[in-house]
């Protein structure tokens, strides 16, 4: 397994995007092996900031890079700890996943209700309406 961390031009900034499809679903992706932290777990887009980028120059680049598309309208919904949370939304296109992940799949309410997992909660928060 190789290990991947955090490249030397990133930074502890984290922005991560609550992808949300026309039927009120948020995308997650399943992590690869191929990252040796939270392996096999579900996951929002996003990453690590580089030097020099801002939170939403950030969230662009790591959406498109993990999966191809183009994100829109990303609003800040808060903050926990270095990780920054922004609701969006995509334009029509096919998910393309890099190698950091083994699929994708997006859930509804009724996926996210009852897990302690922290990206799940705000992510049912989101398609629950508590940003709107």
């Amino acid at each position: 397994m190789i290990t991947v961390g955090i490249v030397p031009n990133d930074i502890e900034s984290v922005a991560k995007a609550i992808i949300v499809n026309s039927n009120n679903e948020v995308l997650f992706l399943k992590r690869s092996e191929y990252t040796a932290k939270f392996a096999g777990e579900w996951d929002l887009p996003g990453g690590h900031l580089r030097e020099g980028e801002n939170l939403k120059q950030g969230l662009f680049r790591e959406v498109k890079e993990e999966t191809g598309l183009k994100i829109e309208s990303p609003i800040f919904l808060s903050k926990m700890s270095n990780l920054h949370f922004f609701k969006c939304s995509f334009s029509r296109g096919k998910i393309v996943l890099s190698e950091e992940h083994t699929e994708y799949k997006f859930m509804g309410v009724s996926e996210l209700e009852g897990s302690d997992e922290k990206f799940k909660k705000i992510a049912l928060s989101v398609i629950g309406n508590k940003y709107d």
